[in-house]
């Protein structure tokens, strides 16, 4: 069953950008969660460029649908984040200075720490998950660890040069999330979805959360700035 996930990050971003407290989050989450969104996803950032320790708080308090929150493979954020009981966390590569996306993790390099989050997080009834490059080792893998999700990266889509390439890497995704399927995980997926691809990914069977930000945020920008001009004229 697919579910759209929004990710809340670019209102963040922009916040964080602006210096002040708009736009905010929250109020956002709330419009989203009205509109139908099934899961609120955001980036719990080293360097917080994103959301901050009292986003996250307030989220958990806010949240009326499903809490997936990634973060970096840190004590401090781990920690944090087993106070704040989110229904799910996702583990990510550490952030890139230029860029706000989460970047994969490479399993095999982090294997034995995750080993020992994984455990941490199911005793505090907290799904974890883990966002991997569509690769069958880094599955299996993932499932050995006992990963309850991976969060399929599929941010490759954007370089497709043509249709044929296209279907073949939708093709890999479908076999990728039956394989996760079979190992008993669950899967989500990110990375340039928008409007243009939605459809051939909700045509693939067992992906859950389809995660998507800034496409949504721009087109919320487009569609609501008539009408924020015509509120504005009406104090003139």
């Amino acid at each position: 069953m697919h579910r759209l996930a929004l990710d809340i990050d670019p209102v963040a971003y922009i916040r964080n950008i602006l210096g002040g407290k708009s736009p905010d989050p929250i109020h956002i989450l709330v419009l989203a969660e009205l509109g139908g969104a099934e899961s609120i996803v955001c980036y719990y950032r080293d360097d917080l460029k994103t959301v901050n320790e009292r986003d996250v708080s307030l989220f958990r308090e806010v949240v009326k649908t499903y809490l997936n929150i990634r973060t970096n493979l840190t004590e401090k954020n781990i920690r944090n984040l087993l106070t704040v009981k989110p229904d799910m966390i996702t583990f990510v590569a550490p952030g890139e200075v230029s860029s706000v996306a989460p970047s994969p993790l490479d399993l095999e390099t982090y294997a034995s720490q995750l080993q020992n989050y994984i455990a941490e997080l199911r005793s505090n009834n907290i799904l974890s998950s883990i966002l991997i490059d569509p690769d069958i080792q880094q599955i299996k893998l993932a499932g050995k660890l006992e990963f309850d999700y991976v969060e399929l990266n599929s941010s490759h889509l954007n370089s497709a040069t043509d249709m044929e390439s296209e279907m073949a890497f939708l093709e890999e995704i479908a076999s990728f999330s039956l394989a996760a399927n079979k190992i008993g995980m669950g899967v989500n997926i990110s990375g340039d979805i928008g409007y243009d691809n939605i459809r051939e990914l909700a045509g693939i069977d067992y992906l859950e959360d389809i995660i998507v930000g800034k496409p949504i945020f721009n087109k919320a920008l487009s569609i609501g700035f008539e009408q924020a001009v015509r509120d504005f004229i009406t104090f003139l």
